[in-house]
Parts: structure tokens; C-alpha cells; sequence
């Protein structure tokens, strides 16, 4: 089902669940949780703008980016590859009930008919741990785009490394779509009713931090609360083993420094280490109405690399 033509793409997002945030309902996202995907579509906090460019003219997300601007490429290399044609594809799509998504290309196989193709690109070192199928959030990406343009199939394409093209075959499982619009319609229930999901504390901290940004100049009363002291004792723990592993981190430098001398690198069996010398900048004067004041240069300085080789 085609969305309005006249709707924005920003309101769009903003009233369904996307293809590629369903993730965040199986937990299988790497980038978004439930609980951030909750405080976004109920407004709260700011969804970000897709492939944004900052005020300075340039990209804000350069990975985003660029995965952009090389779909229609990765696009024309599947159809001279695999003999995909082209076919006319809606800018939006949804089912009416709060799930859509903006489909890479709709295309004509020659054994298969009408399907959907999404489009990817990775490092070749992410890829690699694929194995034979890409990660869970994208099959469920491209099984959400199946359902959603009546197709039965969704291929992936990924562009590995900028030179190495994969196709990943995936038929639609309409079982699997029944679930995606079951939790999806589960979970704006949840927005009407304004229950929020859970936080997940050790991924949700900058979502609560944009989420808490203009505290009232007010004190809380948590004489009761037994949790408090355990959380603020459990800080204060973190922040004494972080300064004492960074004790452990500096003096290790600092032998490292001793055994390599005036080497750059070492030959050591089982890791690679490198420490290069990172040129350093000059103090400069700033600005006319500072005049005098001094903007401190960087001084050269020695990068670690080191790396446990597998």
C-alpha cells in the first residue's frame, strides 16, 4: 500500500515504524533500542534527521552517506550481474497500521518475477563475520519490504569493501511478516498509552541523556529510594577501577616506549604493535579581538596500535 504522495518524508517516519527500525522490536538492531525507538515516535526526543548535512555543507553521518550515494551504482551492478530489470518503485510504503518504509528498487528477475532489492554496503572485515546469510535486523528489513510491496522475495545486495558485490537471496516468510506487523501494532498500543518499554541502561544512555537535557533547578527526595546508594556507589567503584586502569594503561605505555626505543614498531609473536610519531601543531594566535591570547599547539606525540592477532 502506497503512503499519501503529499505526506514529507521527516512525517512520514514519524508515523510508522520504519523497515529498518523493526529491529528494535526483535532486540536486534545494533543501533537502536526499543526504548529510543519508544521515546522517538512518541515525540520526546528528536528522531535523527537520514542522511543529514550539517551547516557546514557537509555530511553528518560520512558511512551514511555514502551508502547513498552509491545505491543507484550497487543497484546497476545487480541488474548487470544477476539480470535483475528495473522496475517502477513508490517512494513510500505502508500498511496502514503504522508500518512503512522507503524501498531501495523494485525489479523484475528473470526466474523469480516482481521482487524487492535492498541495497547495503559493508567493510570486508564486518562482512566476513556474516558467514551465509547478513545479520538478523537486515533480513528482517527485507522481509518487512516484501510484505509491505506484495512481492515473494527480497534480495540484499551488498557492496563489500567498495569492489566486491553479494547477493544474499532471501524468499518472503509470511509468517515472519505476521509477527513484525503483530509487535508493531503491540507497540504503538504502547505509545497511545504511554506505557515506555524498560531503558537497557548500557545502551540507552545518550536516549535518556537527550531524553532528561533541561533538568528544573529542583532537589529530589531519595532518602527512600534503596537503589540510589547502590547505583551511586556502583559509579563511584567504575570511576575508581577506570582511573586505576588507566594507571595500568600509562605505565604499560611507558615500558612499551622503554622496550621499543627508537624503534617505531616490534616483531612480537601473537600481537602487532605499532607506535608511530603523530606530527604535532603549533601555538597560534586567535581571532582580533584576542589579540595576545594564545590558542596552545599540540605537541608530537607517540599513537599506540596494538592488536592480539586471532
Amino acid at each position: 500500500m502506497n503512503a499519501p504522495a503529499n505526506l514529507s518524508d521527516a512525517a512520514f517516519r514519524a508515523s510508522v515504524v520504519g523497515a529498518g527500525e523493526v529491529a528494535a522490536l526483535f532486540d536486534a538492531s545494533p543501533w537502536l533500542t526499543r526504548f529510543e525507538l519508544w521515546q522517538r515516535k512518541a515525540g520526546n526526543i528528536a528522531a535523527p534527521e537520514f542522511n543529514a548535512i550539517g551547516a557546514d555543507g557537509k555530511p553528518a553521518d560520512m558511512r551514511i552517506f555514502c551508502g547513498v550515494m552509491l545505491e543507484q551504482a550497487v543497484i546497476d551492478i545487480a541488474c548487470k550481474l544477476w539480470g535483475y530489470e528495473r522496475v517502477e518503485t513508490p517512494k513510500h510504503v505502508t500498511n496502514g497500521k503504522g508500518l512503512g518504509g522507503h524501498p531501495d528498487q523494485l525489479v523484475r528477475c528473470p526466474e523469480r518475477g516482481v521482487g524487492v532489492l535492498e541495497i547495503k554496503t559493508a567493510d570486508w572485515l564486518i562482512a566476513k563475520q556474516w558467514g551465509d546469510e547478513p545479520p538478523l535486523n537486515y533480513q528482517l528489513q527485507a522481509q518487512t519490504y516484501a510484505g509491505l510491496c506484495g512481492v515473494q522475495w527480497c534480495d540484499i545486495i551488498t557492496l563489500v569493501g567498495g569492489n566486491e558485490p553479494k547477493r544474499f537471496q532471501m524468499e518472503f516468510r509470511g509468517k515472519v511478516f505476521a509477527e513484525i506487523e503483530r509487535r508493531v501494532a503491540e507497540f504503538w498500543a504502547s505509545v497511545e498509552a504511554g506505557t515506555a518499554p524498560k531503558p537497557d541502561y548500557t545502551r540507552d544512555g545518550g536516549a535518556l541523556a537527550e531524553l532528561y537535557s533541561d533538568p528544573k533547578n529542583t532537589l529530589a527526595d531519595l532518602r527512600t529510594d534503596n537503589r540510589m546508594p547502590e547505583l551511586l556507589q556502583e559509579y563511584l567503584d567504575a570511576k575508581d577501577a577506570e582511573r586505576a586502569a588507566m594507571a595500568r594503561v600509562d605505565a604499560a605505555k611507558a615500558e612499551i616506549l622503554e622496550k621499543l626505543g627508537e624503534h617505531s614498531a616490534a616483531i612480537v609473536e601473537g600481537y602487532s604493535c605499532r607506535v608511530p610519531l603523530q606530527a604535532g601543531s603549533p601555538d597560534r594566535v586567535i581571532t582580533a579581538d584576542m589579540v595576545g591570547q594564545v590558542l596552545p599547539g599540540r605537541k608530537p606525540h607517540r599513537r599506540f596500535y596494538v592488536k592480539a592477532k586471532v
